[in-house]
């Protein structure tokens, strides 16, 4: 896989509070359009909704 630093995603990452639940959701999304699926589904889920809320 690889990072474009320059992404809008991945800029909000620097210095987030949420960085670790961010990088994996960002990582599962990649996982997912590449027909894949999370290690964790839940997780990954739980990781949304905490940032939906």
């Amino acid at each position: 896989m690889e990072v474009n630093a320059e992404h809008a995603l991945v800029k909000k990452l620097d210095g987030s509070v949420h960085f670790h639940d961010l990088a994996h959701i960002l990582f599962d999304q990649a996982l997912l359009a590449e027909g894949g699926l999370p290690e964790d589904p839940a997780a990954y889920v739980k990781r949304i909704n905490a940032l939906l809320v």
